[in-house]
């Protein structure tokens, strides 16, 4: 039989038979942008009003042979300014007076954001950096709930989580057709945490302060339940679900009494809701991977390796559910930019052919293609996995 990339997919997450192992790695909007020589900005990077990025990466993909895994039609609820669809915090309403000061240009900016409610100010403050002519990244440096109070403003006033915008992932739903799946992201139950407040604060609030984390994660939970929804109904195939703030650095009993709770209420709700859930984990995940078994998700990438991660392939396949799809785990950051092609193409033939052996994977890299990213080298893994994922 010779499937779709739709059918493909479909039936690898949920554990059906295959003609052969999708190979579908984790395309940003950079590879795209490369590709076509377009010079995206800050203001428009996940939407240019003169470049049409949900259309060219089906386009991208058709160019290597890829099963289609369409992340650009997300809504990045990264609760950063820039991400101008997600309407959900960042625009003024009664009781929620929004106000931004920018300092910068195109390459490099620095945003400060004010929100004056009845109750008191919150403040943000966002970077935003060019690092190649086609990505740009940001990052939050001051966040919005530094203390008790600021939270305490912020469940009082802030406006409906699922004020958003989801045109995207409908147009992605209709770009895609049967070549693939719309992927739209989100954060987890622990990562929702870290949009708000930092990290540092978030992996020592639940040993000092128990009761002011679980306050946080129940409000923040069903926010993100809202958003799932109103995704599934645009068109998302498939929910992934951030996952790398609670990876081995936390460790297993960490993971156990803080975080596992709430993830399986936010992926049951989204798999209640119609979608399909994949735990997105780039990092560290060794320590922890065996409590994923205890997660109704349908799918974990992405078995990152040494030195970037502490995932072994041979363990991973030993210790995860049977049931459960793997995607993973080739790696993007220094492999794929320096190995010749016939080295990429004997990786890949080992992690495949390993991987054939239990089923459910899906042939990736461990995050997103890096803009000069050889081509020879990204044929080579697609051509590679194509040959040899074959049943």
């Amino acid at each position: 039989m010779t499937l779709t990339g739709r059918e493909r997919l479909l039936r690898t997450l949920h554990g059906r038979p295959v003609d052969r192992i999708p190979v579908a790695p984790f395309i940003y909007y950079n590879a795209v942008y490369e590709m076509f020589r377009y010079r995206p900005t800050i203001d428009h990077f996940y939407d240019p009003p003169d470049f049409d990025v949900i259309g060219k990466f089906v386009e991208y993909c058709d160019y290597f042979g890829f099963d289609v895994l369409h992340v650009p039609g997300a809504v990045w609820d990264m609760y950063v300014h820039s991400s101008l669809r997600d309407n959900s915090i960042l625009e003024s309403e009664e009781d929620w007076e929004v106000k931004y000061a920018d300092n910068g240009d195109d390459d490099q900016r620095r945003r400060t954001i004010t929100i004056h409610t009845p109750g008191g100010s919150l403040h943000q403050v966002e970077s935003y950096k060019r690092t190649s002519t086609y990505l740009i990244v940001q990052n939050i440096d001051e966040h919005l709930i530094k203390t008790r109070q600021d939270f305490e403003l912020f469940r009082r006033y802030a406006p409906p989580a699922d004020k958003m915008d989801c045109s995207l992932i409908t147009r992605a739903r209709q770009a895609v057709g049967e070549k693939g799946l719309v992927d739209s992201c989100t954060n987890g139950a622990f990562n929702i945490l870290g949009m708000f407040r930092k990290v540092e604060h978030i992996l020592t609030d639940p040993i000092t302060d128990e009761g002011f984390y679980r306050e946080m994660m129940e409000f923040y939970l069903p926010r993100l339940i809202s958003r799932a929804r109103k995704m599934i109904q645009a068109g998302a195939d498939l929910i992934e679900i951030g996952g790398h703030y609670s990876g081995s650095n936390v460790g297993p009993g960490f993971y156990r009494k803080y975080v596992l709770e709430y993830e399986k209420r936010l992926v049951q709700a989204m798999r209640d809701a119609g979608a399909l859930v994949l735990l997105h984990n780039c990092g560290t995940a060794k320590t922890v991977m065996h409590l994923y078994n205890e997660l109704p998700i349908h799918c974990w990438g992405y078995l990152t390796p040494p030195p970037f991660g502490d995932v072994e392939l041979d363990e991973a396949l030993r210790v995860m559910r049977p049931d459960l799809a793997l995607r993973g785990n080739i790696d993007q950051v220094e492999f794929l930019m320096k190995a010749t092609p016939a080295m990429v193409h004997e990786q890949v033939k080992q992690v495949v052919l390993k991987a054939k052996e239990r089923g459910n994977f899906i042939l990736s890299t461990t995050d997103f293609l890096f803009d000069g990213t050889p081509y020879e080298n990204i044929e080579a893994f697609a051509n590679a996995g194509r040959e040899y994922g074959v049943y």
